[in-house]
């Protein structure tokens, strides 16, 4: 298993602010102070979802380029970048 420490503690202080979001809706909060939430969850999402695809890069791929097996993931890294872009 890779080494996915720091995206696991992303992912924890994402859902703890999701938890957050969901409280301050649930309380009436101010629309604005809930929608900063969102936002400070969505940048914490996609920055763990950056760290995740890095670290692909680095080991997944890279592996499949030195086994000489790297068609397939380099086309679900296409398809990926697709979606993502």
């Amino acid at each position: 298993m890779h080494d996915h420490k720091n995206i696991i503690k992303l992912l924890k202080t994402a859902q703890g602010q999701v938890e957050s979001v969901i409280k301050m809706t649930e309380d009436d909060r101010y629309c604005l102070d809930i929608s900063t939430q969102i936002n400070a969850s969505i940048a914490l999402l996609k920055k763990a979802q950056k760290e995740l695809l890095v670290n692909h890069l680095n080991t997944c791929v890279l592996d499949s380029i030195n086994a000489g097996s790297s068609e397939e993931k380099i086309e679900e890294i296409s398809v990926l970048l697709k979606k993502l872009l």
